[in-house]
C-alpha cells in the first residue's frame, strides 16, 4: 500500500512512523526545508507533549476526542516515547521530554522515520491533488505522486512562520470538503492602557477572568505576565481564544489570592498608620505596581495610612484583587500556539479520520476543527491522532 501524508509535523511524523511496515511505502511531505519545525517551538522549546489531567474537557470539541483519548491515553503517550526510546519529566501536571528540549522529541522521531525507511520529500509543496478510480494523484511543486491513502496532516494557520500558514486548506475546499472561519487560539491578549510600559515583565500567580457586559465568561488560574502590549501566561492564552474587543480582563495584583486576603489587607491598615502609602504597599506587591496603583487612584505615594479614609482604603483593596483592563485585540495567529477552526468535524469521521466524501482521504492534527487548552492538550491530540491512524494502516 502507498500512503502520502502531508506536513511533517507531529501528526504526520508520528503517522508515518506507525504506518511504515514491509508492506507500506510511506511518503512524507513538507513544504519547509526541514521537518519538525514547529514542533521545536511548543512549550517555550521545552514540548509540553500531554498532561497528566487530560479530559475531553481541555477541547473544544470534546465528543469527537473522546475516542481518541480513550484509545490513547496520557500513559500511552508517554509509554509510546518510552519505547521509541524517550524517557519523560513532569512540571505539575505537565509531561516534558527528560531533557526539557523540543530537539530531542524530533531527534527521536527522525531517527525512527529513517530507521523505518520513511520517504521524506522536503522543500515540496502540494498544490492539489485528484481521485482517479482507487488511486490519488498529487501534484506537487516538483513532481506527481501516487498513492492509495492520502494523509492531510499539514496543520492550520498558527506560527505561520513554521509552515502552517492555512493555505493547504484549498487542495480540501476544491473537493468540496468545508473548512470552518479560523482564529488564532492560545495567544497574548493586547490590552488599553497606559501603564504597559512600565509593569511590562511584572508577573502575578492568579486567577484572570474574562468579563463581557459585566458578566465572567471565562476564568483561569496560574501565571499571569504583563508585557508591553497588553498580557500573556497560560491563563491568558486559554482565555484568548473567546475574547474580544472591548471585553475586560480582571485580575488581582496579589499572588496567591485566598478567601483570608481582605482580612489581612483590612488588618495591615490599621497595624501599620505610619507607613507611607508606598511603604505599605512594597510589602505585599511588586514594586513596579505601586505606581500604578497611586496613580490610577489619584493618591500620593508618600502619604501617611492614617492620612486616608476607608474609603479611599476601599479602592486600594479593589485595585489589588480586581484590577480591571480593556481588551484591544491579541497577537494573532504570529504568536498563537493553535488555531479555533479547521475543516469541519461534520466531513470527517472520529473513529479513523476518514473523510465521509472522499474514500481513503484522511485528515488529522490540527487540520481538524479541535483546540485545546495551554498544557500540552493539542499536542497530544496531534500525536495520538496519528498514532491512531497510522496503526490503522500498519494493521
Amino acid at each position: 500500500m502507498n500512503i502520502i501524508i502531508i506536513g511533517a509535523g507531529p501528526s504526520g511524523m508520528v503517522a508515518a512512523i506507525k504506518a511504515k511496515n514491509e508492506n507500506n511505502r510511506v511518503i512524507l511531505i513538507e513544504k519547509n526545508d526541514r521537518i519538525g519545525k514547529k514542533l521545536l517551538a511548543t512549550g517555550n522549546g521545552r514540548c509540553n507533549y500531554t498532561n497528566l489531567k487530560l479530559s475531553t474537557k481541555n477541547y473544544s470539541n470534546g465528543n469527537f476526542v473522546k475516542e481518541t483519548l480513550d484509545e490513547f491515553n496520557n500513559d500511552d503517550l508517554i509509554n509510546f516515547f518510552k519505547f521509541l526510546g524517550l524517557e519523560s519529566t513532569t512540571d505539575g501536571d505537565r509531561v516534558y521530554p527528560i531533557t526539557l528540549k523540543a530537539n530531542t522529541v524530533l531527534n527521536i522521531l527522525m531517527y525512527w522515520l529513517e530507521s523505518k525507511g520513511v520517504e521524506i520529500m522536503t522543500s515540496t509543496e502540494v498544490k492539489s491533488f485528484e481521485k482517479i478510480k482507487n488511486k490519488f494523484l498529487v501534484h506537487t511543486n516538483n513532481k506527481d505522486l501516487e498513492c492509495d491513502k492520502l494523509v492531510c496532516a499539514f496543520g492550520a494557520s498558527s506560527m505561520p512562520a513554521s509552515g502552517s500558514d492555512g493555505t493547504a486548506f484549498k487542495i480540501l475546499k476544491e473537493h468540496g470538503i468545508k473548512v470552518t472561519d479560523l482564529y488564532p487560539a492560545l495567544t497574548q491578549l493586547k490590552l488599553d492602557s497606559k501603564y504597559l510600559k512600565h509593569l511590562s515583565g511584572t508577573k502575578v500567580i492568579g486567577e484572570a477572568k474574562l468579563i463581557r457586559d459585566g458578566k465572567i465568561i471565562d476564568r483561569r488560574r496560574g501565571d499571569l505576565l504583563f508585557t508591553n502590549y497588553g498580557i500573556s501566561g497560560p491563563p491568558i492564552l486559554d482565555l484568548s481564544v473567546n475574547a474580544r474587543k472591548n471585553d475586560i480582563i480582571e485580575i488581582p495584583l496579589i499572588n496567591n489570592v485566598d478567601k483570608n486576603i481582605k482580612e489581612m489587607l483590612y488588618s495591615r491598615f490599621y497595624i501599620f498608620p505610619d507607613f507611607s502609602v508606598k511603604d505599605f504597599l512594597i510589602g505585599i506587591v511588586d514594586k513596579k505596581f505601586i505606581h500604578y496603583i497611586v496613580d490610577a487612584l489619584g493618591l500620593d505615594k508618600n502619604s501617611a495610612m492614617s492620612a486616608l479614609n476607608i474609603k479611599d482604603f476601599d479602592r486600594i483593596v479593589d485595585l489589588l484583587l480586581q484590577s480591571k483592563f480593556k481588551v484591544i485585540g491579541n497577537t494573532g495567529f504570529k504568536n498563537s500556539q493553535v488555531t479555533r477552526g479547521g475543516v469541519s468535524l461534520d466531513e470527517v469521521n472520529s473513529f479513523d479520520y476518514s473523510s465521509k466524501k472522499i474514500k481513503d482521504l484522511y485528515i488529522i492534527g490540527e487540520a481538524l476543527d479541535i483546540d485545546g487548552d495551554c498544557g500540552g492538550y493539542n499536542l497530544h491530540f496531534a500525536i495520538a491522532s496519528g498514532y491512531r491512524l497510522g496503526a490503522k494502516f500498519s494493521g
